[in-house]
């Protein structure tokens, strides 16, 4: 199985590392490819470029052999959509299974998402979510999403190309990257919420309104 957890990773940070971890624990994932959204198309444009956002996500990789940093969507020129991902890596992968790895609150959120209603026909959907949730079934998504639950959810490890969703809990610390953000521009330490190197590049590029090291 190709799985692929993407986001635009401003900054990357230990809850997303992780995730990661845990969908390759679970899954028996040999490797899990970290997509990094260069252009995100729906939302609030990152407040690090791309370059940094991807050196900082191949820093936060090197914890783990499974993590690879993938950079499809930088190399394109136009916005970062996830369907687009899709339709190159299952012209890539022929008829193999792939799943597409986001937490709850991404989740909620499909419907925004650009020609979101073909996701399912090219990825499975692995759902991170903090124990005790039932998400798969929760209206708090909405009549839409609780819908397509109900169709499309298993519970075991994706066994088809695409059109599966799957919930995994996980410990994921409570940490988002609005946080880490705010935190670096008060002029906080939050290096335990980083993953190692991430913090020192961060200073030393002077990124999050930190001042640049000499």
């Amino acid at each position: 199985m190709i799985c692929l957890f993407g986001g635009t990773f401003d900054p990357v940070h230990r809850g997303h590392i992780h995730g990661a971890l845990t969908v390759c624990d679970v899954l028996e994932l040999s490797q899990l490819r970290m997509v990094l959204s260069a252009r995100p198309g729906h939302r609030q444009q990152p407040a690090a470029d791309a370059g940094h956002r991807w050196r900082m996500l191949s820093l936060a990789c090197d914890a783990d052999d499974r993590l690879i940093a993938d950079d499809r969507e930088l190399q394109r020129d136009a916005p970062s959509y996830t369907v687009d991902t899709l339709v190159e890596l299952r012209r890539e992968a022929g008829n193999a299974p792939l799943g597409w790895v986001l937490g709850s609150d991404a989740f909620a959120d499909l419907p925004s998402w650009h020609r979101w209603t073909e996701v399912l026909e090219l990825t499975n959907l692995v759902i991170l979510q903090r124990p005790g949730q039932d998400a798969g079934a929760a209206m708090e998504f909405g009549p839409v999403l609780a819908e397509l639950c109900e169709r499309h959810r298993v519970d075991h490890a994706p066994t088809t190309a695409c059109g599966q969703i799957v919930f995994l809990e996980d410990e994921m610390p409570a940490i988002s990257a609005s946080e880490v953000r705010a935190g670096l521009a008060a002029g906080r330490s939050v290096d335990h919420l980083l993953p190692e190197g991430v913090a020192t590049y961060i200073t030393r590029h002077g990124l999050y309104g930190v001042l640049r090291d000499p």
